[in-house]
């Protein structure tokens, strides 16, 4: 059943003292079904951030809609609409930055329950229950925000996300300042979280190696527009999108023994979201482009079932070399799970 439907998203940003836009977000199309992972991918400027916030509500779209759940999300019906409130949640990049540096991550974990008006007999019970779902002991919620090591803070953000029990969590690239260990220990998590609870998760990040472990599907998002989306081993093992076979050829591989194949190289740089010229984003860097990819967007090119891609050339590139699954390494990293202290009767409890 699908939970979330996103149509013909847009959001331009005006310039100040210009006429002109920052076209951030072009028509961008995307579902994710109850307890799936969608991984919304892209280099830094393509618009992830930008579709998140948009869903959460956080900033307004120009044009499209977006349907939570059966009904569309408003100015009126938003996070904060009673029948929503809780049940969408936003994981930040930086942890550090979204908890208060005074308050203990016990009383940060408990916060939203109070704006859902639990009790405080019910919130603690809740935090117990999520302490021992992301191993955190009741010791260390006790402790603030700068005792805590990056990865177990990200546990700490996950675990106040969850409090409410939401039908989805927009993960903002939640993994990418952690070590390699870190990140192993917090996709684990994830996938783990998911399969107890059932939620949904929106999983932002430019990092392949890291969601194809996690998502069901994969949305390859450039210039603010979705250039290829599909199943997320069809995507990583067969990319039909010459910006997706890019993407896959930039990611740096957890031991220097593993070698990217060279398939295929994109050249110059991602080009000024203002005032983009018609045709496909990627045509000033694509070596396939063609006097048609410059006047007109690209239409919808169905190679697999369910695999989408905007490309006329999707055929030349599904004629390069078969063999990009370079990623099979990536599940030796240690998911060792972090020991923690026997817990002492902490201050929140009383």
């Amino acid at each position: 059943m699908t939970l979330l439907t996103v149509s013909g998203l847009v959001k331009h940003f005006a310039i100040s003292g210009s006429a002109k836009l920052v076209q951030a977000l072009n028509g961008v199309d995307l579902e994710i079904a109850r307890g799936e992972t969608l991984a919304l991918v892209g280099e830094s400027g393509s618009g992830k951030t930008t579709v998140g916030r948009c869903v959460v509500g956080l900033i307004e779209a120009t044009k499209g809609s977006i349907v939570f759940d059966g009904e569309p999300m408003t100015t009126a019906r938003n996070i904060r609409h009673p029948e929503v409130r809780g049940r969408i949640q936003l994981l930040f990049q930086e942890p550090m930055e979204s908890f208060n540096p005074r308050e203990t991550i016990a009383r940060a974990m408990m916060e939203p329950l109070i704006y859902l008006g639990v009790s405080g007999p019910d919130r603690v019970k809740r935090l117990r229950e999520v302490l021992a779902l992301i191993g955190i002991s009741e010791r260390v919620a006790e402790s603030l925000p700068s005792d805590l090591s990056p990865g177990l803070l990200q546990r700490a953000a996950i675990g106040r996300a969850i409090m409410s029990k939401p039908d989805l969590l927009v993960l903002d690239e939640p993994t990418s300042a952690l070590d390699p260990t870190s990140r192993a220990e917090i996709v684990d998590l994830l996938i783990r979280l998911q399969a107890e609870t059932g939620i949904a998760y929106l999983f932002i990040s430019h990092d392949l190696s890291t969601v194809r472990f996690l998502s069901s599907r994969i949305t390859v998002l450039y210039l603010g527009s979705v250039m290829e989306t599909g199943p997320a081993e069809e995507v990583c093992a067969r990319p039909r999108h010459p910006y997706s076979v890019g993407l896959m050829a930039s990611v740096l591989l957890p031991h220097p023994s593993l070698k990217a194949p060279e398939r295929l190289k994109l050249e110059g740089e991602i080009p000024s979201p203002v005032d983009l010229p018609p045709g496909c984003p990627l045509a000033s860097r694509c070596p396939f482009v063609e006097p048609a990819c410059r006047t007109a967007k690209p239409p919808a090119e169905y190679p697999a079932k369910g695999h989408l891609v905007h490309c006329i050339n999707h055929e030349k590139v599904a004629a390069l070399d078969e063999s990009i699954d370079q990623f099979s390494e990536f599940r030796a990293i240690s998911d060792r799970m972090l020991s923690v202290g026997a817990p002492t009767a902490p201050a929140w409890a009383g």
